[in-house]
């Protein structure tokens, strides 16, 4: 091209007639009207502006549209970089594809817009309002954005890596897969939110209120959460490892399947309980107290390890009674008895020993059985004084429960001068030496384990 060609005969300054006659109602200080307003398409990039010798935002270097009424305004594929949009309205706005690459929009209104797939890398925009926009797939990769309200906005797939949202308002939005890579999320308000699949990898989002967002899968790799609130918050497959949540509100959070390891957090965090728990799915609570059992182990917190395995047992019996009580209305026979068998079983072993875990409950078991025995020793009448004047069936408590107690504790019938008598106390005998070898074998393994421990 000649190089003396005035820049306003240029084919790419002259190849949209609508740049013209918005440069000069800006120059005439005419307002800029949304309604009915088409710039779609349009390229104001600052190479565009310099062809047509527009005069720019000496603060941003492109379009001044600072207070500017786009509201409503059709702008999908408009160039739009650098312009300066500081407290502009586009509400309402269809911007789908549209570049704001470094633009400011400092206290900007977009709310209600749709800027799908837009591209806002670098903006300024401090109190911009997104509130209920649809901003799938947009990318705002370092872009400046303190205290911006996005409730309520759709953000599937939106990239935030590296951006400063400080104080962001992102209540109630929907954002599946979105990446805040290495954002600023302080003070960052996600309540309610859905974030399933996020990456916050690298993020650093101190009391950050999270409280009831769905977080499954999300992934928190060497994110900063101190301070974080994630009360009742769903945690379920999410990647957790080697996170410091100590100082985090974690009350009734859900964990099933969760990636925990060398995560720092204390049973009284979780208000007695976790999400799943309160909200009656046993199953996935069993798998909660799981994940955080073995999370507790790896950092060497046993007695919240305990905890958390004692927990998940009775979920697992909840679940089986639950089970139970739907094979019974449904009439379902092999159901009724698989269910119930579980049921019992673990509610006995609860009570026994507390599932392994308990050297009181075991003591008390031993102290119920000898009284039990020493009972049924005296309606059989058969133990018998073997010597001495007194010889004869004894019905004295203290010879039935010292007999009674030591053969607990024996392997052989004692001698202690009372010998059992008859096939039905002889039988009573051998049911409690044995019942007694199980107990004290499963005494010393508890025994061992809180030793170890």
């Amino acid at each position: 091209m000649d190089q003396a060609t005035p820049p306003d005969a240029r084919p790419d300054a002259q190849a949209d007639p609508r740049l013209r006659v918005l440069l000069d109602r800006i120059a005439a200080g005419a307002p800029v009207r949304g309604p009915g307003s088409d710039l779609s398409g349009l390229s104001a990039a600052r190479d565009v502006l310099a062809a047509h010798r527009a005069t720019v935002d000496p603060e941003s270097g492109g379009l001044p549209l600072a207070e500017a009424d786009l509201s409503r305004a059709r702008m999908e594929e408009a160039d739009l970089a650098g312009a300066n949009l500081r407290r502009a309205n586009l509400s309402g706005a269809v911007g789908r594809s549209t570049r704001f690459v470094g633009a400011i929009l400092e206290e900007a209104d977009l709310s209600e817009a749709d800027l799908s797939g837009a591209d806002f890398t670098g903006i300024v925009a401090g109190q911009v309002r997104f509130a209920g926009a649809m901003l799938e797939d947009a990318r705002f990769g370092q872009a400046a954005m303190r205290f911006a309200d996005l409730s309520g906005a759709l953000l599937d797939g939106t990239d935030f890596a590296g951006a400063d949202l400080w104080g962001a308002d992102f209540s109630g939005a929907d954002a599946d897969d979105t990446v805040f890579r290495d954002a600023r999320l302080d003070e960052a308000k996600l309540a309610d939110a859905n974030l399933t699949h996020a990456d916050f990898a690298g993020a650093s989002l101190a009391k950050a209120t999270l409280a009831g967002s769905r977080l499954r899968g999300a992934n928190f790799t060497g994110a900063k959460l101190d301070g974080a609130d994630l009360s009742g918050a769903d945690l379920s497959d999410t990647d957790l490892v080697r996170l410091n949540l100590g100082t985090c509100r974690l009350r009734h959070a859900r964990f099933a399947g969760a990636w925990l390891n060398g995560t720092r957090m204390s049973v009284d965090q979780l208000g007695g309980a976790v999400g799943e728990e309160v909200a009656g799915t046993y199953e996935a609570a069993q798998a909660s107290y799981l994940a955080l059992e073995q999370n507790w182990k790896s950092i060497g917190s046993h007695d919240a390890a305990s905890w958390a395995y004692k927990r998940g047992r009775r979920m697992g019996r909840f679940h089986a009674g639950r089970q139970f009580r739907t094979a019974v209305s449904d009439r379902n026979g092999p159901g009724v008895l698989r269910h119930g068998y579980r049921w019992t079983a673990d509610r006995f072993v609860e009570w026994l020993c507390d599932y392994g875990e308990s050297l009181s409950r075991i003591a008390r078991a031993f102290a119920l059985l000898i009284m039990l025995f020493a009972g049924l020793y005296g309606l059989t009448g058969g133990l018998f004084i073997s010597e001495g004047p007194e010889a004869g069936p004894t019905y004295n408590p203290l010879d039935l429960l010292s007999y009674s107690a030591l053969n607990m504790m024996t392997a052989n019938p004692p001698e202690i001068g009372l010998k059992p008598t008859g096939r039905v106390t002889n039988l009573l005998v051998g049911i409690e030496g044995g019942v007694g070898i199980i107990l004290m074998g499963l005494y010393g393994f508890v025994l061992g384990n809180r030793l170890r421990r």
